[in-house]
């Protein structure tokens, strides 16, 4: 298993926020308040700093293929750390919920859940794929997201499955981003949700300047944080631009 390594965002004034950046084993909570302008994991550009990652998306949000476009899993690809012919990334589609089956497709793997809202199957399965790529390789979770998962379980056993799946991520080292939207959640959950997690980033918007502004907040993190805002507008390839 690698060395823990400090990763930089690419973003200087987040990784200011930060004080530094993320650490390679971090579990890192991403929350978009409803509104604000999504921001893909690609750009943050932390897996080009790992050597030949394994990522692992897991989708309650769009179908498989949908959600590896939109995550722009091309530029992953393009990577230099890649290696020719090697599985880039596995996809567990929860949304589809078709008849469960794996496909390969171009880099990657698509795994389909029958039933994605049973704690132990969805926990079974992260854990089988995480086996399956070895202990000599580092993986890179995105989880999209929390919130969609709550409507087929309760926030008590939401919370108890983030505490079994959690532990796992940190015994293997590996890298995990979770979305959710902290407002759709009990003060309760969003308590034990950050006790648990290493990293907390909200993603919010509001009016200024007779405007509505995205900006982002570091609300927890490993070193001494900043939490000024930082605020940041999406061009035409929904990029974020931040000043």
């Amino acid at each position: 298993m690698q060395n823990i390594k400090i990763l930089k965002t690419e973003i200087p004034e987040l990784d200011q926020r930060l004080g530094g950046g993320i650490p390679s084993n971090s579990i890192v909570i991403l929350s978009f308040q409803t509104g604000t302008t999504f921001i893909g994991f690609t750009e943050w550009r932390v897996y080009r700093q790992l050597e030949n990652p394994h990522i692992i998306l897991v989708s309650f949000s769009t179908p498989a293929l949908e959600f590896a476009k939109r995550a722009n899993i091309r530029s992953v690809i393009n990577s230099e750390n890649t290696k020719p012919r090697e599985e880039l990334f596995t996809i567990i589609d929860c949304f589809t919920q078709e008849s469960e089956s794996i496909k390969k497709i171009d880099y990657g793997s698509v795994y389909q859940l029958t039933y994605p809202f049973s704690m132990d199957k969805l926990y079974s399965t992260m854990k089988k794929i995480r086996e399956g790529i070895g202990e000599n390789r580092q993986a890179i979770w995105v989880f999209v997201s929390l919130t969609d998962l709550s409507i087929g379980v309760s926030e008590e056993d939401l919370a108890k499955f983030c505490r079994r799946i959690f532990r796992l991520h940190k015994s293997c080292k590996d890298l995990a981003f979770y979305l959710m939207n902290m407002e759709a959640h009990s003060g309760k959950f969003i308590a034990v949700i950050t006790q648990l997690s290493d990293i907390v980033i909200h993603f919010k918007v509001e009016e200024k300047e007779d405007r509505l502004k995205n900006y982002l907040q570091v609300i927890k993190g490993v070193f001494p944080i900043d939490t000024k805002k930082l605020y940041y507008e999406a061009n035409k390839n929904r990029e974020a631009i931040f000043y």
